[in-house]
């Protein structure tokens, strides 16, 4: 039997496939066979890239930070020593207002009182009156006790003679009992001013008590008086008023509160423990301070700060005491004093009470110090760049702590290369590929110097 005519191609097309085929496998099979087997690449260690800073002696700044309310260190609190109607009142008492020292802020009635003065003084030029007129008699009876005793010693004469002549019979009886009777005149004449003499000292006395007695009254009117007057003792801003115009008052009511403007003081909260950082170091053969001699506590500076909604100010300050622990937040209390309220010139609120502000101390400056970031710190651990970049876990110790750095001194040394980059786990023998925070190093000169970040 004969193929078909139409078959031919379809076989043809299908052993050409075949060929390339396998012409294909051939070829592949021989580039496989003579291609070389590849050689091993040597295994290359790869450094952990880190921030690093070299270590250098700076003079730091040591400083603690603490917020608190301010208050006036003088506050005044009028209350009313008399009772009676408000009849002036200072123009523009109002709370929130600055009134100068002197200035009278308002007046109760003084009419009663006047009287009252007035009647005492009265009763007081009565008395003087009165001592003066006693006096007047003390005068007259000592000198006529005088002429009267003179008179006495004449009739006690006349009376020796008549009785001598009485006696030689050269003169009757009648003319002895005449000389008696003028003795006896004399005598009681003599007594009697005698008496006066010894009795008006004793009413003179009576009447200077009791003159003594309404000048006191005197005094207390007056005083009445003078308290009628409400003034300011000091230059104040006025925080309570309490009275009005024809208003009623009693004694004992508070009419007027005000705060002095001069001097505030802030009882800022800081961490306890935070103000030993800021005392200049004793030295070891240094002895104690005498009584009354200057204190550590005086070397401390301080900055009042003020910030928020676009308001930012400042003051000087300076540390006056501790006050104590706060018993809620378990802070201790340092005691600012601010003098300078607001200095001539400036610009902006001025310190009052009530504010709460920030409150920077600051220590004198110390030198030498082996300053890193407090990051860098790791509980007694620095991380170091050593010999051929290779970690190691250094230990020291903090002589100073701050909030932004740490002073260290112990297993490292001026330029020691300290690692910035927090490395976990660190494993000492790790290899390193460090480089300078140049930025790190800037920011961390600033914190030493105390400055804003």
């Amino acid at each position: 039997m004969s193929t078909p005519t139409n078959d031919k191609p379809l076989i043809r097309s299908v052993a050409t496939f075949i060929a390339f085929v396998l012409v294909g496998a051939g070829v592949y099979a021989w580039q496989q066979a003579s291609r070389a087997a590849p050689g091993k690449r040597a295994a290359v260690e790869q450094g952990r890239p880190v921030r690093v800073l070299e270590l250098a002696p700076l003079e730091v700044i040591p400083r603690t930070f603490g917020y608190g309310a301010v208050e006036a260190q003088r506050e005044w609190q009028a209350l009313a020593e008399v009772s009676g109607t408000v009849v002036e009142v200072a123009d523009r008492l109002e709370v929130g207002r600055v009134v100068q020292e002197g200035t009278v802020l308002l007046k109760i009635d003084p009419g009663t009182y006047a009287i009252e003065q007035g009647r005492s003084e009265a009763v007081v030029k009565a008395v003087r009156a009165q001592i003066a007129e006693i006096k007047a008699r003390e005068a007259s009876a000592a000198s006529n006790l005088k002429i009267d005793e003179r008179s006495l010693e004449l009739a006690r004469g006349e009376l020796a003679r008549v009785r001598s002549l009485y006696e030689q019979g050269a003169a009757p009886l009648t003319d002895v009992e005449i000389a008696e009777k003028a003795v006896i005149t004399a005598e009681k004449t003599v007594q009697t001013f005698r008496n006066t003499l010894s009795e008006l000292p004793a009413t003179r006395r009576v009447l200077e008590a009791q003159l003594e007695q309404q000048q006191a009254g005197v005094a207390t009117t007056k005083l009445s008086l003078a308290k009628t007057e409400i003034v300011a003792p000091f230059t104040m801003r006025l925080r309570e008023v309490n009275a009005a115009l024809q208003q009623v008052v009693t004694g004992g009511q508070a009419l007027i509160v005000g705060d002095g403007i001069d001097v505030f003081e802030i009882p800022a909260q800081v961490p306890v423990g935070s103000l030993g950082s800021l005392l200049p170091p004793r030295k070891p053969d240094e002895a104690r301070p005498e009584p009354g001699a200057p204190s550590r506590l005086e070397a401390i500076e301080a900055i009042v700060r003020l910030e928020g909604q676009g308001v930012q100010r400042s003051w000087k300050g300076k540390f006056r005491r501790f006050g104590g622990i706060d018993p809620n937040t378990r802070m201790m209390i340092a005691v600012v004093q601010v003098d300078d309220a607001r200095e001539p010139g400036s610009q902006g609120p001025r310190l009052n009470r009530g504010l709460y502000v920030e409150v920077e101390l600051r220590g004198p400056p110390r030198a030498d110090c082996l300053a890193v970031p407090r990051a860098a710190y790791h509980d007694g651990t620095l991380h170091v760049v050593g010999a051929e970049d290779k970690l190691e876990l250094r230990k020291v110790e903090a002589t100073l702590v701050q909030e932004e750095f740490v002073c260290v001194t112990g297993e490292v040394q001026a330029g020691d290369k300290i690692v910035l980059t927090d490395l976990v786990p660190a494993l000492a023998g790790m290899l390193l590929a460090p480089r300078v925070d140049d930025e790190g190093t800037a920011a961390l000169a600033r914190a030493a110097r105390g400055e804003a970040p």
